[in-house]
């Protein structure tokens, strides 16, 4: 048995365990403690966390594995897996003096927000930032947290635009008070403050090299992944954990088809060839889902930092299809499983508000992903 099949066994044996603590992790906000200690115990946050460093070093499909089974006994462990998991390999992108700060700590566990929220001011060996970040996944838990920040005047012979900051906890302020929502609710991505907070000039880099496939980090691990462009395998892991979430959706309608009989009439429901066909309609997406994931992980395997435009949008493309796809099948199944599924203790009802709740994720909309990707196939074409 190899290394992925061994930690995917490990998170398939943990999804029972994380469907029961689902309920409680809601109501509190955030991932139990023991789940987050017990899942980074047997290593499932250290999938591409670089070997130098005490990790996997994996490739993306492992990812793609693990977390969609996390997923599939809770959406928000699966969500904050998956975060936890890829901002190891977006530290190890960093120059070296960064990653041994990072990685100097056992167990480190790290948070992100990619929107452009805040600016940045340089000053004496660094920056000054300031900014509110939405979103920060896990964060209650993590010892860090990447920000990007805008930058009008870098220092001397450094490009404008976004730049990719590597804060300390005790650097920032978390506003515990932001994260009130109906989807995915343990996963506590709350609002992270900062005050002209100061970030020296190895922890913040500018993002469109970070993601090039020719960072810092590159020339430090070989691992391929370390080489590819990066955008494409942020936004295609954001799909991981809501596969995971389908599959045990549909598994629980077909469960409920057997079970249940109409009070009026007495008839099952597993008689109605009108529910036969929602549950074939709804395996049919997610069947279809998996193998496009799949297939697009396996791309981002062979991306090298030369691949087209057009080549690396297909990619967010796909995860943001497969996502419509995921989100057309638990509608089937929320449609037609009952009342029942309205019950607080149906994971039913928390599946369908998690699955929607990351179909709002700009990264994997539709029409914003269905458009570069038409205009750059187009353009390529002329």
């Amino acid at each position: 048995m190899n290394a992925v099949d061994i930690l995917l066994r490990k998170a398939e044996s943990m999804a029972n365990v994380l469907e029961t603590r689902a309920l409680v992790a809601e109501r509190n906000g955030k991932l139990p403690e023991e789940t987050v200690r017990e899942l980074s115990a047997e290593g499932l946050f250290s999938l591409v966390k670089p070997a130098a460093h005490g990790g996997k070093e994996l490739n993306a499909t492992a990812v793609l594995k693990v977390c969609a089974a996390l997923g599939k006994g809770c959406a928000s462990t699966g969500w904050v897996g998956c975060v936890f998991n890829v901002h190891h390999w977006v530290a190890a992108l960093y120059p070296e003096q960064a990653q041994g700060e990072y990685f100097g700590q056992d167990d480190v566990l790290s948070s992100a927000s990619f929107a452009p929220s805040g600016t940045a001011i340089a000053t004496e060996g660094g920056y000054r930032a300031t900014g509110r970040w939405s979103f920060a996944s896990g964060v209650d838990y993590a010892d860090w947290c990447f920000l990007t920040s805008l930058v009008s005047e870098p220092h001397d012979g450094d490009p404008t635009g976004p730049y990719f900051l590597m804060v300390p906890a005790a650097d920032y302020h978390i506003d515990h008070d932001s994260w009130q929502v109906s989807g995915l609710r343990a996963t506590g991505s709350k609002d992270v403050v900062l005050d002209e907070t100061f970030v020296p000039m190895h922890r913040a880099c500018f993002l469109p090299s970070l993601l090039s496939g020719n960072s810092p980090g590159s020339k430090i691990h070989r691992g391929s992944l370390f080489h590819v462009p990066g955008h494409p395998f942020l936004v295609a892991v954001l799909a991981t954990p809501v596969l995971g979430a389908v599959q045990r959706g549909v598994e629980l309608f077909r469960d409920r088809i057997v079970e249940r009989r109409f009070s009026l009439t007495g008839q099952r429901q597993a008689e109605q060839p009108a529910a036969k066909v929602a549950l074939a309609e709804a395996d049919a997406c997610v069947t279809a889902a998996q193998a496009l994931l799949e297939n697009t992980f396996s791309t981002i395997e062979r991306l090298v930092p030369e691949a087209s435009l057009v080549q690396q949008a297909r990619i967010p493309r796909d995860t943001a299809f497969a996502m419509q796809l995921l989100v057309r099948a638990i509608d089937v199944v929320f449609e037609n499983v009952g009342g029942a599924a309205l019950q607080e203790s149906n994971p039913i009802q928390r599946i369908w508000r998690d699955v929607h709740a990351a179909k709002a994720h700009a990264a994997v909309n539709w029409n914003t992903q269905a458009l570069a990707w038409g205009e750059l196939s187009l353009d390529d074409a002329n």
